[in-house]
């Protein structure tokens, strides 16, 4: 009786998983169409990007969700990104949400903030999946092995991987880098002998455009460490510079001709 029980508990689990599956999806679809308008960008700077590049790897600014939101809009290039794998798991995903709308949306009331963050966790699971993001930990670094092998089979298909390595999400500029994510030049090369060009890119809320810069390539003939550190400092550097190129001294030349 009781085996019967379960079976019958595992085939309404199943079909409550499908139905939920098909539910999430429809919505998922309608919001794609709706929200597309506000997050749609030109992309400049692609006569930057080597069609010779045996292994391409994107880095940049994260500006809350509009930068995320927008390469996956825009983006020309086949990717997968990296995403906090607590963002992948609906027991986690609404704690690591709950952080930035706290914190962003201070005037809105508590109440309507866990209102929204119940309503949109199993909408949010989904689309990182559906965006087949790459998770990535802050806390489990052993964890990051396996991201790095998923990061460098998914360059070995002819993949982008795009990483947004800052520390706190920023409304104006661009925010410190995390350390880490330049390791997978010298595992990609170990374990598949092709070097990782690494582009620096900026997503400009102002202009609505991703600016991308000149790449730097991973040498295995320089110093591990030094060359971590290099590539890291010339990616947020040029990530400043598109910053301040593009998004500051545009507008003040247009506001000068007026």
């Amino acid at each position: 009786m009781e085996k019967k029980k379960n079976i019958f508990a595992r085939i309404f689990c199943k079909i409550g998983r499908f139905f939920k599956f098909i539910i999430l999806s429809v919505i998922f679809g309608i919001l794609i169409v709706f929200v597309y308008p506000f997050f749609k960008c030109k992309v400049s700077g692609k006569e930057n990007v080597n069609e010779d590049d045996e292994a391409r790897v994107f880095i940049y600014n994260h500006y809350e969700m509009f930068g995320p939101a927008a390469t996956v809009f825009n983006f020309p290039y086949k990717f997968r990104p990296w995403i906090i794998d607590k963002m992948i798991n609906e027991k986690t995903v609404e704690e690591q949400m709950g952080l930035l709308i706290y914190s962003q949306y201070k005037g809105v009331p508590k109440w309507i903030k866990k209102i929204i963050l119940k309503c949109v966790k199993s909408i949010m699971v989904y689309a990182m999946k559906a965006f087949k993001g790459i998770p990535v930990s802050r806390d489990n670094l052993r964890a990051n092995l396996e991201t790095m092998k998923i990061s460098s089979e998914t360059l070995s298909q002819g993949k982008a991987v795009l990483i947004g390595p800052e520390k706190y999400y920023v409304k104006e500029g661009v925010g410190p880098f995390m350390m880490g994510f330049e390791h997978i030049g010298k595992y990609h090369y170990q374990k598949t002998g092709k070097r990782i060009s690494f582009y620096p890119m900026f997503i400009s809320y102002k202009q609505r455009t991703i600016y991308i810069g000149k790449p730097i390539k991973y040498d295995p003939e320089k110093e591990t460490n030094l060359q971590k550190l290099e590539i890291v400092k010339y990616l947020r550097n040029e990530v400043v510079n598109l910053y301040f190129d593009n998004e500051i001294v545009k507008p003040l030349r247009k506001n000068k001709k007026l």
